[in-house]
């Protein structure tokens, strides 16, 4: 008998916890976004700061399609980069055979001019791998920009939960009692934190893209003429 109360209340606390949890849950989730048919019944010209919110989403929602567009371009430039690449190692394996040709004959004019060639194509290989190198930093910019704007997004959407939130307050809607504002102020708080993080991290990347494209054009710069990549440098 004992033992079947003791199961008893475990069974019913059990029940309890996870009602409790529930309730939390969809406590947590009711306070960060305010109901579109709550919204419906504010009058429009309660809703400007709503407005507002709602342009500046629309606007950052864009800056990520851009940026997207953005990540894509880089790539295939990348892409390019590294056929020019492929190009010039087949060059300088061509200027090798060339060599290989040349000292066959014995002849010194013939070696030296052949040994020169190499070397410009050696120092042309260099230079299309540092132009792809270069090429993946600007991509792996990109893609740390579009985190941005991803998290400039999330900023946007949180700021206008809370929009939405202060209006239906002013409204009088007794609805918005049962929300907590700080709920939707640290929603905003921890989407700002999110845009600083990633723009810390695009500020690190672009170092990095700038070491690469400095290397390129020492590297392009010492090679001769022809064979330096084609990249732009812009």
């Amino acid at each position: 008998m004992f033992q079947n109360r003791t199961k008893r209340h475990w069974v019913v606390g059990l029940a309890l916890g996870a009602s409790m949890t529930f309730l939390a849950g969809c406590s947590s989730s009711k306070a960060t976004r305010v109901d579109d048919a709550m919204m419906a019944r504010i009058p429009e010209d309660q809703l400007g700061e709503v407005r507002d919110a709602q342009l500046a989403r629309t606007k950052a929602a864009d800056n990520v399609t851009r940026a997207e567009v953005a990540v894509r371009d880089a790539e295939r430039a990348a892409e390019v980069a590294r056929r020019n690449g492929d190009a010039a190692e087949s060059r300088m394996e061509a200027e090798r055979a060339a060599v290989k040709a040349a000292e066959a004959t014995g002849q010194q004019s013939p070696i030296a001019q052949a040994k020169s060639k190499l070397e410009g194509a050696q120092a042309g290989r260099a230079a299309a791998d540092a132009e792809v190198s270069w090429h993946e930093r600007k991509t792996d910019t990109a893609k740390a920009e579009k985190d941005l704007r991803d998290a400039e997004l999330k900023v946007a959407d949180a700021e206008l939960n809370l929009a939405q939130y202060k209006a239906l307050e002013k409204s009088g809607d007794v609805r918005a009692k049962e929300m907590s504002e700080a709920n939707y102020m640290s929603a905003v708080a921890e989407a700002k934190r999110g845009v600083e993080d990633a723009r810390r991290k695009v500020d690190e990347q672009k170092r990095v893209e700038q070491d690469a494209r400095a290397q390129w054009q020492r590297l392009r710069s010492q090679a001769p003429q022809g064979y330096g990549g084609s990249g732009d440098a812009d």
